[in-house]
Formats: C-alpha cells, structure tokens, sequence
C-alpha cells in the first residue's frame, strides 16, 4: 500500500484510507482548490499522481492531506437563519475551501411535519464556477431514534456536519431560510446562506511544515510506499530548494523506527535544460555545492516527468506534465501482486498506463550515466511502448542497490514481526526459542517456495538463528529475544550480454 502526501481541495487531517478513485474524489475533492489569500484557483499536483496510482494497478492508499497549522485549523461555519444558533452548520473538514464557496439552505420538511426540516446544499466548485445543488437531506429531525436523525445522516454528508457544540434541535420556522411549500432548486439556492471563517489550506505551505504533518503516520503500519505530490515541486522551486524538500520525505522514511516506508522520489523536469540527463545527474550529484538529495537505501528517483491528460485543462485535449511517482506505485503494485514483491518493477511488462510522453527521451547514451546515480529511467522501448527502465535505490553502491531487495527486506521484518506477537510474555528461553525457530522457519519456507530467493535448497536461500549466541542471560534479564534471519536476494539482471557471431562466405 502507498502513502500520499499533498495538497486537496478539502478533506479530513489525518491519515485516510482510500480504496479507489472514486473514495479520493468523495473525501477530497477534485483538481483544483483555492488558495485562502486571494482567492484565486490553483491546479493541484496530488489528484493526478492518484490517478497514476489506479490507472497502473495501485489498490489501496493512504491520503495525507497537506496544509499549514493543521492541527489547530478550523471548519468554516454558519448560525441558524437569525443567528439564533451560533454556527450550527460547519463544513465536513478544515480550511477555507468552504468560506464564501459552501451554502446551506434550512427549509420545511417536503411531508410539512414541523418537527422535521430539509437541508439543501450548494458548493461553487473551483472546477465549475458556480453554485449548484450537490446534498439535499429531507425530513431531518433531532429524534435520535429516527432513521432521519440529523447527526447520523449528515455524518454520511461530503460537505457539511452539525456542529459537536451546537444544541441538536429541530430548527424552528424563525430559524429556517425557506417556508415555502415545494420550493424550486432556484428559491432554495437564492436562500441560501455561506459559511465562512474556515482556516487552514490556503497554500501557504512551507518545509517546516511537513516534519509535524509526517508525525501523524505513526500508527501507520500497512503501508510500504511513500509519494509526495505537493504542488512546491511544481512551483518553478530553485534546485536546493527542491532537494532540501525531498529530503524532508528521505530522512522521515530512512529514519522511520520499524524502517518500513520506501519513498519513491523525484527529480525537477529538466524540460528547459539544454542538456536535462546530464543536469538530472548534477542534480543528484549536487554538483557545485548545491544541495543534493539524500541517497539512502530507503528511497529511489525515477525520471522524466510524464504527460497526462488534464481533465481541468484548456483547449483540445490538454495535457500535463507531471512527476511519475504516483505511476510508479501503482506499477510496484501491479508487478508486486502478479509476481511478487522480489520482482523488480521494470523492464518490458513495466509499462506505464495512463502515460501519453515523456518529459525527455532517454537513450542508452544517458542511461549510462543515470544508472551510477541511482536515477531510474523511464524510457520508450520498441515493442514495449513507455516503461520504466531501471529498479535501483538511491544508494546504488551497496548490497542494498536494488530496490526490490530492500522491498523485500521489509516485508520479511513486517511480516515476521506481526506473526510472532504471541510471543509476548512467553518464558525467555529455549522451548520458546525452539517455537519461533518453527514459526518463523515456516513462513521463510513458503516465500522461497514462492521464488522470493536465491538458492536451489532452503539452506542455500535461508536461515533462522535464535538460541543463546543471539539471546545472552543479560538479554534474557531485560526480557529481549533476538532474532537473526537472513536471505539469499534475487537481483535482477540489469545488462543481458549477447555475444554474435557470422560466418563469413570463405569460413562456408
């Protein structure tokens, strides 16, 4: 599974799991926001990586929703008609999205029972540009024990809530905006009332910003991957600034405690560059004291940018280029469940849906010196189409060069940790050290069996130590049980030598 982080044009704080394109669109919105200090309508970054994700395999995922002060923004709101109860009608999540663009109507019950009433909707989409009708709740009432009860439907609502503090009560003829009998969609719109005063979102995000918004991840534990499409990388950000952004994401998953989050990272697009594979590798490099991007075994950088469709664009089919990361998780997705997560998620059956250019053509002349720098390419090959072409982590100098050995490294230590927690509070010795010896043995069993490893017989791709050399009396005393595993990788063949030969018509 993937963890986003970025930009929505509203949403709830917080880590939220989504299961499709549609869940992302129901809980935050579309491709464009308002940014709160002018008011103008800004083209996100994130909805586009999602839907790379899905249009290439990606299943679940993880939205963290990007905007300063978050833990102390508010929801806008409005009071009963008359201001006779004070913001009973908030917006469904933080932030200015809804100030000034969301309405609300209070209206009699379509069945005339005063002890109910309707409540119409009206959000002015940044995509649309005007107001039309998207919730219409009838015959609400404050009866806790009614299928209508206002709390429990308007919890099913994308836009608006009842607030926590506000009396629930069904409003009153004074305190509703429209009486008439039937009202048209018009009527009911030309009563209606905005809500305002909603802080938070409005664009103003900066670096120190992140680190406490990553914080809310910890009790994330199902997720493998990481992609930030936050609309700083699109913002013309000077390189140091770009990498000193990067950065922020590669220390958060290379020093994560449980070391479970692989972030997939980008490159600036080079479009402009006169010689963008050679400034992508000074990039990386950080060449001339310019800031360079973190390399470690926990993050990987793939390049070009990818031309999508833009559904908010202007003209005749738009397009937009954009950073590949949420299309290459949707690929490590895609691959991981066909065939594995040790297979690497490149070469010809890596193609990349949902893609119609690349930012940059790269050659074999290029790859040769992408490849060193840990800088995976995204490539077109004959009879293939546009596929990614190359699989190392950022710290290609190591054993840890290859991505889907550290992949599978984590998903060794996740799995092996959550299906030994019956251990907890055994007896710290042999007969318990004899059980995980079984437990753990089995499971590495069935992965080489799958093909996870090297190795014709398991002691060739596997090994389980635990027993008095890796748990002393001291460990014992302080009630710790090591536990060493290791594993024979698969490494994929990166260069396929062929060797040719011709016979010559005097050789016959």
């Amino acid at each position: 599974m993937t963890i986003f982080v970025g930009e929505t044009e509203f949403g709830p704080v917080g880590p939220t799991r989504i299961n499709g394109r549609t869940d992302f669109e129901r809980l935050f919105g579309g491709y464009q926001r308002v940014d709160g200090a002018n008011n103008p309508v800004v083209t996100l970054l994130l909805p586009y990586a999602v839907d790379g994700y899905f249009r290439n395999g990606g299943a679940s995922a993880y939205i963290l929703r990007a905007m300063e002060d978050f833990d102390t923004a508010t929801p806008a709101a409005r009071p009963l008609a008359g201001g006779a109860v004070a913001d009973a009608i908030v917006a469904s999540s933080p932030g200015v999205w809804a100030n000034g663009r969301l309405s609300a109507t209070i209206a009699d019950s379509s069945d005339d029972d005063p002890a109910r009433f309707r409540l119409a909707i009206f959000y002015n989409s940044p995509s649309e540009g005007q107001s039309r009708l998207v919730e219409d709740f009838d015959r609400l009432t404050a009866n806790s024990t009614d299928e209508n009860y206002l709390i429990d439907v308007l919890q099913r609502s994308r836009f608006i809530r009842w607030a926590p503090d506000a009396t629930i009560a069904t409003p009153q003829a004074a305190e509703r905006d429209n009486t008439d009998v039937n009202p048209t969609e018009a009527a009911l719109l030309a009563s209606a009332v905005a809500l305002g005063g909603g802080t938070g979102g409005a664009g103003s995000l900066a670096n120190a910003d992140f680190p406490d918004l990553l914080d809310l991840l910890a009790g994330i534990d199902d997720a493998s991957l990481m992609v930030v499409a936050s609309d700083r990388q699109i913002a013309g950000m000077a390189d140091n600034d770009f990498a000193t952004f990067e950065n922020i994401f590669v220390d958060y998953c290379n020093n994560r405690p449980f070391q479970d989050l692989f972030f997939i990272g980008d490159l600036p697009a080079m479009t402009t560059e006169a010689t963008p594979a050679t400034r992508a590798v000074d990039f990386m490099r950080g060449s001339n004291g310019a800031t360079a991007v973190t390399a470690t075994t926990f993050n990987g950088v793939f390049w070009p940018h990818v031309r999508v469709a833009d559904p908010v664009g202007a003209g005749t089919n738009p397009t937009r280029l954009i950073p590949p990361g949420g299309h290459i998780a949707g690929l490590f997705n895609r691959i991981g469940a066909r065939r594995g997560i040790w297979k690497a998620a490149a070469g010809t059956e890596a193609t990349l849906g949902g893609v119609t250019a690349l930012g940059f053509d790269v050659l074999d002349v290029h790859q040769d010196s992408l490849n060193p720098r840990g800088i995976n390419a995204l490539r077109r090959v004959p009879q293939a189409g546009l596929v990614v072409w190359g699989t190392r982590t950022a710290q290609p100098a190591t054993e840890w060069r290859y991505i889907p050995v550290r992949l599978t490294a984590m998903f060794l230590r996740r799995s092996i940790y959550n299906g030994i927690q019956w251990a907890v509070f055994e007896p710290n010795d042999e007969p318990l050290w004899q059980s995980l010896r079984n437990t753990i043995g089995a499971f590495m069993e069935t992965q080489f069996r799958n093909g996870a490893f090297a190795g014709r017989t398991s002691s060739e791709a596997y090994s389980v130590k635990v027993d008095a050399e890796t748990t002393t009396p001291l460990d014992q005393a302080a009630g710790i049980v090591n536990i060493l595993v290791g594993f024979a990788p698969l490494r994929p063949a990166e260069f396929v030598v062929v060797r040719l030969s011709q016979r010559t018509a005097e050789a016959a």
